[in-house]
């Protein structure tokens, strides 16, 4: 008995399985690297897959569609490029549209809607021609698709289909209006991350002039410690650490998460204040260095020859321990600060350990702090 025409196709597809695989992998490495060219271009994932037998079975047999053959198929290959902001999207379609060969007369834009009350699935769809890229059994007529959009347009998509509600018709008005808010939260929420992100970049652009012109009012955050470590005082006594150490100082922050809180529990929030404190105890800075080191060699066998370069803002690790240790005379009081300091930041959950690293380091420094 002959085989119809979509078991045809079906065993076509069965053959062309391990050529498709190939491909669509093939494909996805290049695009990952096309798009870490790209300057300051994050994507959150790039994925490939191949369409399903099953998937093709129920596509071959739709009444409304007829395949003469299987490269009729344009999503047998498919990729998905998922961007975290909304403004990705249309970069990452310009550099597809340059670097493949798109059909734009089977290509579309979901983000495009005729009615401007409608909300829901939003995304980028190419699909694109094999071309140059064939490789058998491929044939150069063959497509491909590749999808583009934000992560929150992907939880979408992702829900709305393990939801089942393709057919509009079917579902009841009320969950369709409550679907419909749902999707305009969504798509306000992508337009607020890109507002957001463009605040926090005009921001932290900002900031050298505001601390130049009013330092104390700035707050001490992940942003304006950028330009703190920029300036004169912190960079001066940086080298002083480095040079002590014999070592070069290097490019990147000290740890800027650790250093905020440390700083903070020693009352130092603003960029000002860490100006002015690094430079009334520059003095005592230098003299922390060396005795710090020698404790930290004989406590857990940390060398200033382990570390490749000295790290961008050591000298505010210093100065919050200066700051402690010049807060009273009493070698005791000091004790108790600084237990309190390291409490608040390494040992939360063991207050004998914060206390015997202090009085440790409170006997190391000696009569320096």
């Amino acid at each position: 008995m002959p085989l119809s025409h979509q078991e045809t196709l079906l065993r076509e597809y069965d053959a062309a399985v391990p050529a498709l695989q190939a491909f669509g992998e093939g494909l996805r490495a290049d695009l990952v690297a096309w798009l870490r060219d790209e300057p300051g271009l994050k994507v959150h994932s790039v994925t490939a897959r191949l369409k399903t037998r099953a998937s093709l079975a129920a596509k071959l047999a739709r009444p409304d569609r007829s395949y003469a053959s299987l490269w009729d198929v344009t999503d047998l290959v498919g990729l998905r490029v998922i961007a975290y902001f909304e403004d990705a999207v249309d970069r990452i379609a310009r550099l597809l549209e340059r670097r493949l060969a798109v059909a734009l007369e089977h290509s579309i834009d979901k983000r495009r809607r005729t009615d401007a009350s409608a909300f829901g699935y939003r995304s980028v769809h190419y699909v694109c021609r094999v071309g140059a890229r064939a490789e058998a059994p491929l044939g150069e007529a063959a497509c491909f698709e590749v999808q583009v959009r934000t992560v929150l347009e992907h939880a979408w998509a992702e829900i709305e289909h393990d939801l089942g509600y393709k057919a509009q018709d079917v579902i009841p008005d009320e969950t369709r209006r409550r679907l419909s808010r749902l999707a305009s939260l969504l798509e306000l929420a992508d337009q607020e991350f890109v507002a957001i992100r463009t605040g926090l970049d005009a921001y932290a652009q900002a900031l050298p002039d505001r601390i130049a012109a009013a330092g104390d009012s700035v707050a001490l955050d992940r942003l304006s410690l950028v330009p703190l470590l920029d300036c004169a005082e912190v960079r001066e006594v940086d080298h002083d650490i480095a040079t002590a150490l014999g070592k070069e100082l290097g490019t990147d922050p000290f740890f800027p998460r650790y250093l905020l809180r440390m700083l903070a529990s020693t009352g130092i929030r603003s960029v000002e204040a860490a100006r002015v404190g690094v430079r009334e105890h520059r003095a005592t800075i230098a003299s922390l260095v060396k005795p710090y080191f020698a404790f930290a060699f004989r406590t857990w066998s940390l060398s200033p020859d382990q570390l490749p370069q000295v790290l961008r803002g050591y000298s505010l690790f210093f100065l919050a321990h200066a700051v402690v240790l010049k807060a009273s005379t009493l070698r005791l009081d000091k004790v108790a600060r600084l237990a309190a300091l390291y409490r608040e930041l390494d040992y939360p959950d063991d207050e004998r350990a914060a206390q015997r690293v202090a009085g440790m380091l409170v006997d190391a420094f000696g009569d320096v702090a």
